[in-house]
């Protein structure tokens, strides 16, 4: 699922999170004006996290039952999903990683490799992939981990959020220089010219962005440094 030019990120991730923790939480399904009037937001806004959602299959649109006449209301209600554990969904990927990798892979290295070919495989992508493909194959990627995931417009990085791992990178970051290695090891499987510049950690609450360089874009100057008065 491509979200290229369509990810909300920032603030705008962070009131698609709002909407559909309104509707997991609702006892029945709501409309449009009934998100609009508990979340504060623009109706505008609310219908493009709702599309949004029901792309990634997390809500689903059901018609209004009315006696009377009248075309029925679009209601929106979560979609019902089995919990995964997600350390066991990372030690999976890490152990069948390992198993299929090149010698001189870590195990995130490894890991990052496998998870790539599966996602390929999954979209049956073949020849060379163009960076777009490459990313919104990450970003579908970190998804199967437990993260949300999105891209800014332009697709030189990723939002990683709702970190499944959370408290555990908190007293070690061992875990995220483990995700680190395998976003490492999955763009350099696809081989479309796409790396990983760096990843900065909890940039706000839970949220983190991986910074990437692609073939078709000039990396952002780096900040200068400051200058001290004599």
């Amino acid at each position: 699922m491509t979200r290229i030019g369509s990810a909300f990120a920032g603030e705008g991730d962070t009131s698609r999170r709002r909407v559909h923790d309104l509707l997991r939480g609702a006892a029945a399904p709501m409309t449009v004006t009934q998100i609009v009037e508990a979340t504060g937001l623009h109706a505008n806004t609310v219908r493009a996290h709702l599309a949004l959602l029901v792309d990634m299959g997390r809500v689903e649109s059901v018609p209004e039952h009315r006696p009377g006449p009248g075309r029925p209301r679009l209601l929106y209600r979560a979609v019902a999903t089995t919990a995964q554990d997600p350390y066991r969904a990372l030690a999976a990927e890490l152990a069948a990683g390992v198993a299929g990798g090149q010698p001189g892979d870590t195990p995130g290295l490894a890991a990052g490799r496998r998870l790539a070919r599966a996602q390929r495989e999954k979209v049956s992508a073949s020849g060379e992939l163009t960076p777009d493909q490459a990313v919104a194959m990450a970003a579908d990627g970190l998804d199967v981990l437990g993260f949300e995931t999105t891209t800014d417009p332009l697709g030189d990085r990723l939002y990683l959020s709702v970190c499944p791992f959370l408290e555990m990178a908190k007293e070690d970051r061992a875990i995220c220089r483990l995700h680190h290695e395998m976003l490492r090891g999955f763009f350099g499987e696809l081989d479309a010219g796409v790396s990983v510049r760096r990843l900065d950690i909890f940039v706000k609450g839970d949220l983190c962005v991986a910074h990437l360089d692609r073939p078709d874009l000039r990396p952002a100057p780096a900040a200068a440094a400051p200058t001290q008065e004599s």
